[in-house]
């Protein structure tokens, strides 16, 4: 292990290398490939050679053969041999042409040498008569090819066979072979050189499209979020500048939506503040021209109920941006918590804002009942939380407001029910709207309450709708989730 811990470093620097330019990647692939193939051209070739090699050396041999078996006669019982004399003057000169003869006689198996060298080596096995074998071998530490043929005697009474080798030093031939391979592997390795040059030129020029693309990246102002331009770029690259392009729209789509935050939030919160500084103006004024402490009592508890709504709408703010900018997330990833225990927290938390409006604010949920459903606890909370305030809210004193906790089929249901005013049934999808306001309301708000549970439920897979309330009269909320 430590070993390999060693060598791990090494081989990094190699892959960063590798993977930095496609042009090295295909050439480290493609080059190895073409000269393993000229290996194996070059193995072949060479394997050609030699046998046309030997065909040719061996015709050369097969004739001298047939010259000396034409020239073998009989007399009586002695073998004659009359060669022509340039034919003599080739053999006689063997030192000078490496050519080697031997002509014998075979009675009953035994071979007896009757011209030129006797230490000529035999074939192995037995020779079939006036066939021609060629063969390879050792002599006077020089390989050497053989030609060997046997011929019958024909006469009454007779078991005789002539027989008769020519031999050739294996070295025209090796050098015969060597210069036409190595003629053949310089021509190999110069079109592998070239087929790399016309590699590297091709991958350059097929790669042009993607520099011009790297240009036009590169030229762009940082606020430059339109499409790039994929007219002469390849069809293989085509679906990577259409992902970029996918990417850019997305990162254009965000940075608009978070200028409008922006802008929205700053609108927002210009009114507050703005009240805020009014209202501790005149309580100063109050107090150091008037000596009015109930006028500046009154002033700071505005200041303090402005305060508390300028609070509430920063937390707003920040939830709406947190949902915005996590997105949504696989269901497999969250927790699975229980819907159930959320809702009764939050009834608990704004109980003794009901109570502050004089109205009957209530719980409800079967006995035993539990709703596991996969999601973020704080999220569900801010989003529950926020149907019940306006709930409460936008209802007047006396009213009565029921949380409750439902089952439905493979869904858990969040339900907040009030007796208030409702809203018309033309007006309940634009109340989801961010900032929404509607026309005639004197309550104080942002509009941003509905916005974000909506926003959150739909992060992990569910959504809120309005209805009429049970008694005819009101608004019915419902936070809906899948169960777990």
């Amino acid at each position: 292990m430590w070993r390999r811990h060693l060598r791990a470093p090494a081989r990094l620097p190699l892959r960063l290398w590798l993977r930095g330019s496609l042009r090295r990647q295909l050439l480290l692939l493609l080059v190895p490939a073409l000269i393993a193939i000229t290996a194996i051209d070059s193995w072949f070739t060479y394997d050609t050679l030699r046998d046309a090699a030997n065909t040719a050396y061996d015709r050369s041999l097969y004739g001298s053969v047939r010259t000396i078996d034409n020239a073998i006669g009989m007399a009586g019982e002695s073998v004659q041999l009359s060669l022509p004399d340039a034919a003599m003057e080739m053999f006689e000169t063997a030192s000078q042409t490496h050519v080697f003869y031997r002509v014998s006689i075979e009675r009953a198996g035994v071979v007896e040498t009757i011209t030129g060298y006797d230490d000529l080596p035999l074939p192995r096995g037995t020779l079939v008569n006036n066939e021609t074998r060629f063969y390879d071998a050792t002599y006077r530490e020089e390989p050497v090819r053989i030609a060997a043929m046997a011929r019958p005697v024909y006469r009454p009474d007779a078991h005789l066979r002539v027989i008769v080798q020519v031999a050739e030093t294996a070295e025209p031939r090796t050098a015969l072979i060597a210069r036409v391979w190595r003629s053949a592997l310089a021509r190999d390795t110069v079109l592998i050189v070239l087929s790399a040059l016309i590699l590297v030129g091709g991958i350059t020029y097929v790669l042009r499209p993607l520099a011009r693309v790297r240009d036009d990246v590169r030229a762009r102002s940082p606020d430059d979020l339109t499409p790039l331009a994929f007219d002469h770029v390849p069809v293989e690259v085509r679906p990577l500048v259409d992902a970029v392009n996918t990417h850019v729209a997305r990162s254009e789509a965000m940075a608009q939506a978070q200028a409008q935050f922006i802008a929205d939030a700053a609108h927002q919160l210009r009114t507050p503040l703005a009240i805020l500084k009014t209202q501790a103006e005149f309580a100063q004024r109050q107090l150091s021209l008037h000596g009015d402490p109930q006028a500046a009592r009154e002033a700071v508890g505005a200041i303090e109920a402005q305060l508390g709504q300028a609070a509430r709408l920063t937390n707003q703010l920040l939830a709406l941006a947190r949902v915005r900018r996590d997105g949504a997330v696989p269901v497999e990833a969250v927790d699975v918590i229980d819907a159930v225990a959320i809702a009764e927290q939050v009834a608990l938390d704004y109980l003794p804002l009901a109570r502050g409006k004089q109205q009957d604010f209530g719980w409800e949920r079967p006995a035993g009942l539990s709703l596991p459903v996969r999601a973020d606890g704080a999220l569900l909370r801010e989003a529950l939380a926020n149907l019940v305030h306006n709930a409460i809210q936008y209802s007047p004193r006396g009213s009565r407001i029921t949380l409750s906790a439902r089952l439905a089929g493979d869904e858990a249901l969040l339900i907040v029910e009030d007796d208030g005013p409702g809203i018309p049934v033309e007006e309940r999808e634009k109340v989801f709207a961010r900032f929404y306001r509607r026309v005639g309301h004197t309550e104080p708000g942002s509009g941003l309450g509905l916005a974000i549970s909506r926003e959150m439920a739909a992060r992990f897979g569910g959504g809120v709708t309005l209805t009429d309330a049970t008694q005819g009269r009101g608004v019915r909320a419902v936070l809906a989730l899948k169960l777990a």
